[in-house]
């Protein structure tokens, strides 16, 4: 009697039973992960597009979130600021709401976009590299830029309003947001009596060599909290010079706080209660 070889119907219906078992335990986890990393996908690149656009506005860019965002998925992709088109994995759109990229795909939305890129810690990045190349620059360096301050006596103005007389001549104009009125401020700084510097913002858009030291915000960078007072304060009385009784900047944020200087929220570069 000849040998039989191969598998048996019964044994063909089992195999095919227990595959079936298997694919309808995998195939869910698999599509879970698959939208999982989809979100994840999308809210990288999101957070990509809004990390730039703060970057952009810390050097004075003009245009405006929904402006960018246009440029920046625009096909095909010929902005200068992405090597790519930042899109959606699952074929969302992306529009502009609450001034953060969001996801035409309300799911993608449940995670979002991360405020830890900050307009003001670009701001202060840039403040602080303009303090360190022109503080270290010898009095002969500055006069060759032919821009730096000088007063009538034609000495170097190496003081508060020396370094930002000359941060506004070569930026050509302040860091720019909107108060808690809507109204545009511009992000300023104040050096004080510990070398380092205040970050505070008023509504001047201008240069002005003294009076331009009133603001009702003042930033608290061991912290990364702003505070806010509608009477406000007068930074220009306070001596960044130590043997002159000059405050450093956790004396000058103890101060406020003791006038009942309230804490508010900088959202990009949107100031918010």
């Amino acid at each position: 009697m000849k040998r039989q070889t191969g598998f048996t119907l019964v044994e063909l219906v089992i195999v095919i039973a227990v595959l079936g078992i298997l694919a309808g335990l995998a195939i869910p986890y698999f599509m879970e992960a698959r939208e999982e990393a989809a979100k994840k996908e999308c809210l990288a690149n999101r957070t990509q597009i809004m990390r730039m656009f703060y970057a952009l506005q810390a050097s004075n860019y003009n245009g405006t979130l929904v402006g960018f965002l246009a440029e920046v998925v625009k096909e095909p992709n010929d902005n200068k600021y992405f090597n790519f088109v930042p899109k959606c994995a699952d074929n969302g759109t992306y529009s502009v709401s609450n001034e953060k990229v969001v996801c035409s795909i309300a799911e993608h939305n449940e995670a979002n976009v991360s405020d830890d890129a900050s307009v003001i810690d670009n701001i202060t990045n840039d403040f602080q590299e303009f303090l360190d190349k022109y503080g270290a620059m010898t009095d002969q360096q500055l006069k060759d830029l032919g821009w730096w301050p000088t007063y009538a006596s034609g000495a170097l103005v190496k003081t508060n309003d020396g370094f930002r007389e000359a941060y506004y001549k070569e930026k050509g104009k302040w860091p720019s947001g909107v108060d808690l009125n809507g109204n545009t401020i511009y992000f300023k700084f104040h050096l004080t009596a510990d070398g380092s510097f205040l970050t505070y913002a008023n509504g001047n858009g201008d240069f002005k060599n003294s009076g331009d030291w009133g603001t009702n915000y003042i930033y608290d960078s061991a912290a990364k909290k702003w505070y806010y007072s509608p009477q406000g304060t007068n930074l220009g009385g306070i001596s960044n010079s130590v043997d002159k009784g000059g405050k450093t900047e956790a004396q000058i944020i103890d101060k406020i706080k003791n006038e009942g200087w309230e804490e508010v929220t900088l959202t990009g570069n949107t100031f918010s209660k």
